[in-house]
């Protein structure tokens, strides 16, 4: 494995910095450190997004930063030594507001083509006449069971509106390539129903949000697929294998088959903390998360005991005051969601009520044997 060169020094998070990189094959990459700014809790800090330049025939960029940040993401640009308009491929691991968040600037500058899930398309269009139970129906698919108050995504509807009107050149299948970069592209959905992972000469994986240092992603919830069933893509809605921690699971695995060979993982968040550089093996790290699941779905279990509890009460128990502050109070009940529903789906736990999820423990351990599966 090469080591990283810092072209630009930021902040100790990450944040304004630039990593230049080789892969064996002898492939450029440049890693920006692009600001994201959430008002979450004090303590508790994401990090930049990470969006990666392969210069090239095609300069192709991965990923764009969170919205509203064009103007930090240019200079970042000009210092690594391009410029925007020389943008010819952008590379979308999935469909979040802090990983295509300045797409449509980046196009009316380059007139760059695109390319990402299949999916995706269908995620960032408008579904006035579907609603089906969703909390946001006048909201993107991509966010139509959004359960952050207007006061959180008051700001998303600019980005969200100018979204919609983007095209995909090129709707990415599973196993599908750029022979010009040596890119081969899996599918990986579980955080959202269009993440993907790029793996660039066999060596690198651009993993998005679907495997991160340090920390894991949320994942989505099998209910999202009841709602937005009739939202995705023609032969992507006729089972669930889109949504939720399942869904989530089977990805990592994914990537631990197909990225065996792959030497480290540049993730959409936390390459650079705390002063220093992540270096990960992408199927090592893999199965890391995995089996931090499996520890979450033990941990709620214990939480439970014989009691019957709801989202909120499970969450105060999991999770330290620090990470519940502000936004992250809804991002701990998502967390606790998603493996309530697998636990439930296994026959671990019951619904006590299922308006208000609540949930008891039904004495069984059918999780052992799910994440057995994967060893």
């Amino acid at each position: 494995m090469h080591k990283f060169e810092i072209i630009q020094q930021g902040k100790p998070n990450g944040e304004g910095v630039i990593l230049f990189y080789r892969t064996g094959k002898g492939t450029e990459i440049y890693c920006l450190g692009v600001p994201l700014h959430y008002a979450s809790g004090e303590d508790w800090d994401l990090g930049p997004s990470w969006c990666y330049v392969i210069p090239g025939r095609k300069l192709t960029l991965v990923d764009t930063g969170q919205f509203d940040k064009y103007d930090l993401l240019k200079p970042m640009l000009k210092q690594a030594g391009f410029d925007v308009k020389d943008v010819k491929r952008v590379i979308v691991t999935h469909g979040h507001e802090d990983h295509d968040g300045n797409l449509t600037d980046i196009f009316k500058a380059s007139g760059a083509e695109l390319w990402a899930h299949f999916a995706y398309q269908n995620m960032i269009a408008y579904y006035p006449g579907i609603d089906d139970g969703a909390n946001r129906p006048d909201f993107p698919g991509s966010c139509r069971t959004c359960v952050m108050p207007d006061e959180f995504n008051k700001n998303c509807r600019r980005y969200q509106s100018d979204r919609s009107l983007i095209k995909i050149d090129n709707p990415v299948k599973n196993g599908e390539t750029l022979p010009d970069l040596k890119v081969r592209f899996i599918l990986t959905p579980g955080h959202s129903p269009d993440s993907l992972c790029a793996i660039l000469d066999e060596e690198i994986v651009f993993g998005g949000d679907t495997l991160l240092p340090t920390i894991t992603p949320h994942p989505s919830l099998m209910l999202e697929y009841l709602v937005n069933k009739r939202v995705l893509p023609e032969g992507y809605g006729d089972r669930n294998d889109a949504y939720g921690l399942a869904a989530y699971i089977n990805s990592l695995h994914t990537i631990e088959v197909e990225c065996a060979g792959a030497d480290l993982l540049l993730p959409g968040h936390r390459l650079f903390e705390h002063g220093s550089i992540n270096y990960l093996k992408p199927a090592e790290r893999a199965k890391e998360v995995i089996y931090f699941h499996r520890e979450r779905c033990e941990n709620i279990l214990k939480i439970l005991g014989s009691r019957i509890l709801n989202l909120e009460e499970i969450s105060v128990e999991l999770f330290p005051p620090r990470l519940r502050k502000g936004w992250g109070k809804y991002m701990a009940r998502r967390e606790v969601m998603s493996h309530l529903e697998l636990l439930a789906d296994l026959g671990d736990v019951e619904w006590a009520d299922g308006k208000n999820f609540t949930s008891r423990a039904t004495g069984q351990r059918g999780y052992n044997s799910y994440f057995d599966t994967f060893n």
